[in-house]
């Protein structure tokens, strides 16, 4: 990893299952301005307002079929640091196990190198 502080445009979260009423729900908290576009079994769209900025947020039920539900920010004007904290706030909001990546990832890197909280802590695992 590189030790520049690096960052993404965007930010993404995978979180265990698929109960998208529960990541809905979890959204709606953190931004109190923010609408349903779509929503359904597979996912949903909305559109949310943080500090003036409106962006969408996706959520998509068993990304890539890992069992796990993709969550992605289109903007980094959120109130968390990296995605290492929007990934623990998820864990602690939704009582799932959450994965992301551990930093910005650049050549060299081992892209199955990942972030995880769960009930068994903070680790880093190798999901490939």
């Amino acid at each position: 990893m590189t030790e520049e502080n690096q960052q993404l445009p965007d930010l993404e979260i995978y979180v265990e299952g698929g109960d998208i009423e529960a990541m809905v729900a979890w959204i709606q908290t953190v931004f109190e301005d923010s609408n349903i576009d779509n929503q359904n079994k597979q996912g949903a769209k909305l559109t949310c307002n943080y500090q003036d900025e409106t962006f969408p947020v996706v959520i998509v039920k068993n990304a890539g079929s890992t069992g796990f539900s993709s969550i992605w920010f289109d903007t980094r004007l959120l109130p968390w640091e990296d995605d290492l904290a929007c990934a623990k706030a998820a864990y602690e909001a939704l009582g799932k196990t959450v994965r992301c990546i551990e930093s910005v990832w650049v050549n060299g890197d081992d892209p199955d190198r990942w972030f995880e909280y769960s009930t068994d802590g903070e680790k880093i695992i190798n999901w490939g």
